[in-house]
């Protein structure tokens, strides 16, 4: 496909001839020998278009020569520059030395700011363009098969249209710049199915090109003839806002209407501008420095810098990390990226500067300190949720202090306290200190990860201090976070002060050491032992360094820490020498794990490790709190009252719990005196623990609530308010994703068939209680929760009726109606503000508590149940209450209720009634238009599943909610036309055509019978049509008002580029006015009801659909012509036949429409089908010859022939054929 002669002169243009600069790297032309036919690649051509000013002049010309000379071999092939490899099917083309070179000295030019294309073929789009670890790399998709696919589509497409359409990044075949689909145009026309959807594709339009919108379901694009006309309107709304949130550079916007709670940051260590002289290590955290707060988000990252400096560094791809689950509250105003550096050598600088040496097997290699560097992530923060970020570069300088202040210096930086520190100059080749790039992420992590891969490839993961906003039910964290704080160590005689190293380590209850447990930061391995930074001469020493420890479950309950202190020498060949240790028990007696917080420790003195005996020591305190001592041990080693050791801990385990409150509740055997007290404490737990330990919370609890026999206990009262409490917080954001670990509870391990009677007790307690007390907050707490309450009803009566064969069945029954005749009663009373979020939350949970009922009554029973429930709401409730019940209605028709046939129909009677009240009084009605919008697609649904048949209750349900809803309907359209909100009135007639689209014939005929007083049974309905022929007249007449007005507007209530959407209604329209002519005919048309006004509005609105321009199909594209046809036909030819059919039934009564209707057929004549305008040219032969029979002259008919024909012709309407055929006439 792309021929070696094209490839020759390609490659000769770019390899030979002298360069436009003395300094522009050449390329030699590869040896195309091995491969004859063609270079699976592409040529990178040079259009990089650079966007900014402030460039150095020897960067920008490295890229712009390094972009001229890539060629690529995804086969091989010798001389290629580029280094390729690929990752998920992504070629990745590292652009090579020439621009790292340049970006060693000097500042990196920003890749967002230009564009890319692959020569002038299309087929090799680029999909992404990134800097990673200073290297320039592009990342090319590798499906090669479709991209030739795109290529062979796009050249038959120019052939055909002389069109081409290129995509700021590559080639989208009929694509705009956002990588969105562009199907159809006057001038440019494509089928959509032309090319393979992108994921970037919205199905969007360009109005300024006066293209159309293409409504897609994800990336298929939807066929009118398989949906219904609601549900057609939705994904036109849906297309048109995902459409208008894309920007002009084709950012991908998400939807508002879901709050993101976790987000990402991807960080990328860029350029260390120092040269300490040494090895290096920077660890990175993120930090809040509100001055109530004060503390590390995250757990550190590492980044190793050898002292070679830089060079060696940028080799390694180990310095990108993302960290995760930052929470909507952590990312604010004072949020900072905190950078310590610390030098790895020996104890003095002068020493690693003066020798020069590598360290050896010899030489002690401590960690200590040089400088602090804090980056304000003000710009990174203030984002915007519907769009993803972009990759942002920031340099910052390191500070340096005294040693003694180290520990503190970010928070003196964050301060402003300049006296305290000063600014480290940097290295002459890195004027910025340090260089780094961040770029924020949405959503969970599983998702970003899908939706960035290449910036997940490599990078480490760093953890958050604490558990994320959302705490998914999957994630599994056993993470104690400890931070080694400060010493206070007694100086020895008049010698001078200590350098002190901590080692940490983590032993079992035999003394071994638990290997690989403790990470030193993220990006480094796990290890068996830390040692901390010394600081020279300082028997004070604070360190403020934190580690992760992993410690395995089985081993945590007996396992410790211990941290031995060794006073380091400045000379090489001097080992530390150990003075003390201090450790600390990892789980309390009682069981719960080491608390949250700062410790002080004891320091207990001891020279020669092999004493440090773990079964001697462990018989001793640890701390002043220690409760596991045996005080009367004698202690081998001598302890100071003077020495301490402070660490602080943060556990994140979804295993192990510290609350002591939470383990007496579950441990409630064993102290059955303090039951009440343990319940007391828990129910004031608000906190990650309860949902951590779920199953076993709540077996507790149940066992609690009843005795073996179904009879309430002292505590039922109060553990049902902790159970209430435990549901009320998996209503919550943060615990969201464990309601389907509640319901996996409920269905598998639940096991307590008594408890059914004790919480409908408790429920129907608790709404009799609502107007006798003013503490309603545990009733809302109640109400929200319902849901479970109700769950854990009908579980409980299953598993009691599984038991005992169904043994009082009727005094259940009889309990659960008299539970919602007290429910019922609380809707009924009046609302106060408080008492107004108890219905509610009541009413919000009505529709699922009734869809759990449906499995143990009877479907009379339910009907009664929800029937007396929605009428028991007042009808001057306020509106927020009215809300609540539609709300009710909605999810009811939403759920499973609704696909029950029977059930579907006693739902949809009860609704009908509740909709028609607010209708008419025209109040909440987009609640009221969604209603019925859903009512409609679930109909549209269950008609389909039936095939062309649909079963006798769907006949029904379409029946009643003809007649019910339609005539309010079309009041209300025809009152909101007259200047109400225009989305409002586009789906409300949206809900009429769906309505409509359903209906069959003999919907219709009922609907004439029942307006003319003949409905089955000989009596009339009482919902709003029946009685005489002027309601029958009314009705047909304000349809046709309705149908003009939008004709006449060309449907204005749609978008300009809904074509798709204006051909559906217009079909149903089409096939409503040929229903609306039969009671014309039969109940219109003879000698005493003849109605000529109504027969002319029909005339009328039929021709302005023929002539509506929608319809006009010879101003669009043959493609897009032949996709209306062979979708809907020529509607204006089916409308044409319609309209002569109707005037051959007219008979003696055509005069009255003489010479009124020769304009108005005219038009028709100017539809281009043969057929149809000879036959329409015989309707003036026919109007002459009434005129002159009864007239005895067509002067009329003549005069009106000849003004509208002059118009037409005055207006260039017609065509040759159409004149040639008139002047035959």
């Amino acid at each position: 496909w792309w021929p070696p002669s094209r490839i020759d002169r390609t490659l000769g243009t770019r390899s030979s001839g002298p360069s436009s600069r003395d300094d522009a790297p050449q390329l030699d032309s590869p040896d195309l020998s091995d491969h004859p036919r063609a270079v699976q690649g592409a040529i990178v051509e040079q259009s990089l278009r650079i966007d900014r000013t402030r460039m150095d002049r020897s960067a920008t010309r490295a890229r712009m020569h390094a972009a001229t000379a890539l060629l690529v071999y995804p086969s091989g092939g010798s001389g290629v520059k580029p280094r390729l490899s690929s990752i998920n099917d992504t070629l990745l083309i590292d652009m090579g030395s020439d621009y790292r070179n340049h970006a060693h000295t000097t500042r990196q030019p920003k890749t967002k700011d230009f564009n890319i294309s692959i020569g002038n073929e299309p087929g090799f789009p680029v999909v992404s363009c990134g800097n990673r670890s200073r290297k320039m790399t592009f990342y090319v998709p590798l499906n090669h098969h479709q991209h030739l696919q795109q290529q062979q589509q796009q050249q038959q497409q120019q052939q055909r249209h002389g069109t081409t359409t290129t995509g700021a990044l590559g080639w989208f075949d009929g694509s705009n710049v956002n990588g969105s689909s562009i199907v159809g145009s006057r001038d440019h026309v494509r089928s959509s199915s032309s090319s393979s959807p992108s994921p970037m594709t919205f199905g969007m339009s360009d109005p300024k090109l006066g293209l159309d919108l293409v409504p897609r379901l994800g990336t298929l694009a939807v066929d009118p003839q398989k949906i219904g006309i609601v549900s057609l309107h939705q994904v036109h709304v849906n297309s048109a806002e995902n459409a208008k949130a894309a920007s002009n550079r084709g950012t991908l916007r998400r939807k508002a209407g879901k709050k993101i709670h976790t987000h990402h940051l991807y960080f990328c260590m860029r350029d260390f501008g120092h040269r300490i002289g040494d090895d290096a290590e920077i660890h990175f955290h993120l930090y809040d420095g509100n001055s109530n707060r004060m503390r590390a988000l995250s757990e550190r990252f590492l980044v190793r810098i050898a002292r070679d400096g830089f060079s060696t560094y940028v080799e390694t791809s180990h310095n990108c990390t993302i960290f995760t689950d930052l929470g909507t509250s952590d990312l604010n105003q004072d949020l900072y990226l905190i950078a310590n550096v610390m030098r790895v050598g020996k104890m003095l600088h002068s020493e690693s500067v003066k020798k020069g040496d590598k360290l050896t097997a010899t030489t002690h290699a401590y960690r200590r300190p040089y400088g602090v560097g804090v980056l304000p992530l003000n710009d990174i923060v203030q984002f915007d949720y519907s769009v993803e970020s972009e990759e942002k570069e920031f340099s910052f300088k390191i500070f340096q202090c005294e040693e003694k202040d180290y520990h503190q210096l970010h928070e003196l930086i964050i301060k402003k306290a300049s006296g305290k520190f000063q600014p480290i100059n940097a290295s002459p080749q890195g004027q910025y200190g340090l260089v780094v790039s961040m770029k924020l992420l949405h959503g969970e992590l599983c998702q970003a990860k899908l939706e960035q891969p290449i910036l997940f490839q490599g990078a480490a993961i760093t953890k958050k201090i604490g558990f994320p906003d959302v705490i998914m039910p999957g994630d599994v964290r056993n993470d104690l976070f400890l931070t080694l704080e400060r010493g206070e160590f007694e100086r020895v005689g008049i010698s001078t002060a200590k350098n002190i190293e901590v080692t940490a380590l983590v032993l079992d209850e035999n003394g071994r050491v638990v290997q690989e447990c403790i990470a030193i930061a993220s990006g480094s391995p796990l290890q068996a032992h830390y040692k901390s930074m010394v600081l020279y001469h300082n028997n004070s020493p604070a360190w403020n360094e934190t580690i992760r420890m992993f410690v395995p479950i089985d081993k945590f309950s007996k396992a410790h820490v211990r941290f031995e202190f060794r006073s380091c020498s400045t000379r090489d060949k001097s080992d530390p020498k150990l003075f003390g240790f201090s450790f600390a028990r990892l789980m309390e007696p009682g069981g719960a794990t080491i608390a949250d917080g700062a410790h002080e420790l004891h320091v207990y003195k001891c020279e020669d490790i092999l004493k440090v005996q773990p079964n001697v020591y462990l018989r001793l305190p640890c701390s002043a709190a220690d409760r596991h001592s045996q005080g009367d041990s004698p202690s081998p080693y001598h302890r100071s009252s003077k020495e301490a050791f402070y660490v602080r801990t943060v556990l994140c385990s979804t295993k192990l719990t510290q609350n002591g409150d939470l383990l007496s509740l579950l441990q409630w055997r064993n102290r059955p005196e303090g039951i009440q007290d343990s319940l007391q404490r828990v129910l004031r737990l608000h906190n990650e623990e309860l949902i951590k330990f779920l199953q076993d919370v709540l077996d507790a609890l149940f066992a609690l609530f009843s005795t073996d026999d179904g009879n309430s206990t002292p505590h039922s009262g109060l553990v049902f308010h902790v159970l209430v409490n435990i549901f009320s917080l998996m209503q919550s954001s943060k615990f969201q994703h464990f309601k389907p670990v509640m319901d996996a509870y409920i269905r598998d391990h639940f096991a307590a068939p008594l408890v059914y009677q004790g919480l409908l007790s408790s429920v129907q307690h608790l709404a009799d209680w609502l107007t006798t007390t003013d503490n309603l907050e545990p009733i809302v707490q109640c109400f929200s929760s319902l849901e479970f309450i109700f769950k854990l009803i009908i579980q409980s009566r299953k598993l009691f009726a599984h038991a005992s064969g169904g043994q009082y069945e009727d005094k259940f029954k009889n309990d659960l109606f008299s539970v919602f005749t007290s429910l019922n009663g609380m809707l009924a009373v009046q609302s106060t503000v408080q008492i107004l979020a108890t219905q509610e939350a009541l009413l919000s949970n009505a529709g699922v508590v009734f869809e759990q009922l449906r499995t143990i009554i009877t479907r009379a029973e339910l009907e009664s149940l929800v029937r007396s429930m929605l009428d028991a709401v007042p009808k001057d409730a306020q509106p927020a209450l009215v809300q609540a019940k539609l709300k009710t209605i909605k999810d009811m028709v939403s759920g499973q209720l609704f696909q029950d046939d029977e059930l579907r129909s006693v739902i949809l009677a009860i609704a009908c009634k509740h909709l028609r009240v607010h209708l008419a009084r025209r109040d909440e009605l987009r609640l009221c238009t969604e209603i019925l919008a859903e009512v409609l697609i679930k109909l549209y649904e269950a008609r389909a599943k039936t095939g062309e048949k649909p079963s006798n209750t769907i006949h029904h349900d379409l029946d009643t909610l003809f007649a019910s809803i339609f005539p309010i309907l079309l009041q209300t359209i025809n009152i909101l036309s007259n200047g109400g909100n225009e989305s409002l009135v586009c789906s409300l007639f949206a809900v009429k055509l769906g309505l409509l689209q359903l209906l069959d014939e003999s919907h219709y005929q009922r609907m004439w019978d029942r307006q003319s007083g003949a409905s089955p049974g000989g009596t009339t309905t009482g919902s709003g049509i029946g009685g005489s022929g002027k309601e029958l007249r009314d009705f047909i007449q304000q349809c046709l008002a309705i149908f003009k007005d939008m004709l006449e507007q060309d449907w204005m209530i749609f978008s300009k580029d809904w074509l798709v959407m204006k051909m559906a209604a217009n079909d149903v329209v089409r096939r409503t006015l040929e229903e609306l002519a039969k009671p014309l005919v039969y109940r219109f048309l003879g000698p005493h009801s003849f109605d000529s006004q109504l027969w002319w509005s029909y005339f009328s609105v039929a021709v302005i659909f023929l002539t509506q321009p929608s319809l006009q199909i010879e101003q669009y594209h043959e493609t897009r012509r032949r996709k209306i046809l062979s979708t809907h036909g020529d509607m204006r030819v089916m409308m044409g036949f319609q309209i002569l059919s109707m005037w051959a039934q007219l008979g003696e009564h055509k005069l009255h429409f003489i010479p009124s209707m020769v304009g108005p057929f005219l038009e028709v004549t100017l539809v281009p089908e043969p057929a149809l305008r000879k036959a329409t040219f015989t309707v003036f032969y026919d109007m002459m010859q009434c005129e002159q029979v009864s007239r005895g002259s067509f002067r009329l008919v003549e005069s009106e022939l000849i003004d509208k024909l002059d118009l037409l012709i005055s207006e260039n309407k017609g065509d040759d054929e159409y004149r040639e055929l008139f002047s035959t006439m």
